[in-house]
């Protein structure tokens, strides 16, 4: 199992480490569900990036300037995705390393009826908000949706819904991401 996916470096912060990142997990969750990559800290939209079924964040604990307030949000998101990063994966999107591109997929944990979905508006995409159309579903099932960067969005929509009209995601900053929990109600 590969507890460190690649050698691609993860201490460039530029926006080439985001995109390696997210094209990383995109193409080898297809075949390998367990794998894993350090992250730098450093903002959330790259920290986002490097989550993976064996996550690692790195800081230096000797920096009095740490923001830990941040620090806590990310290990919290990702403490509450984590176990859906080992569900089923489906790519919203296509595989690009192109800058003016959304990048998102879903992993779904069908026998829990629950998953995620990460979006990453990259640097030079110009729409800020889109929709994916989500798989795996249960069609006549209800569905609780939260977006973990907005507790005032909770929504509660139809498997169908979901699937033929997809889910909207507004990342209003070039460089964004935006991280969604759903689960099925009884």
């Amino acid at each position: 199992m590969p507890l460190l996916r690649s050698d691609y470096p993860v201490t460039d912060f530029t926006p080439r480490c985001a995109t390696g990142q997210q094209s990383q997990t995109w193409g080898i969750s297809l075949w390998i569900p367990y794998h894993g990559t350090g992250a730098p800290f450093s903002d959330p939209y790259t920290m986002r990036s490097c989550f993976a079924p064996a996550f690692r964040l790195g800081w230096d604990a000797a920096n009095q300037g740490i923001d830990h307030a941040l620090l806590r949000k990310t290990v919290d998101d990702f403490r509450r995705v984590e176990k859906c990063l080992l569900g089923d994966f489906y790519p919203l999107t296509a595989y690009s390393l192109a800058e003016d591109v959304w990048l998102v997929w879903q992993f779904d944990r069908p026998e829990q009826g629950e998953g995620m979905i990460q979006a990453f508006r990259r640097h030079n995409s110009s729409p800020e908000s889109a929709r994916f159309k989500l798989r795996g579903l249960e069609a006549k099932g209800s569905y609780a949706v939260a977006n973990l960067d907005d507790a005032a969005t909770r929504l509660e929509i139809t498997g169908n819904d979901l699937m033929d009209k997809g889910l909207r995601v507004d990342i209003p900053t070039q460089a964004g991401s935006a991280l969604f929990t759903y689960r099925k109600l009884k």
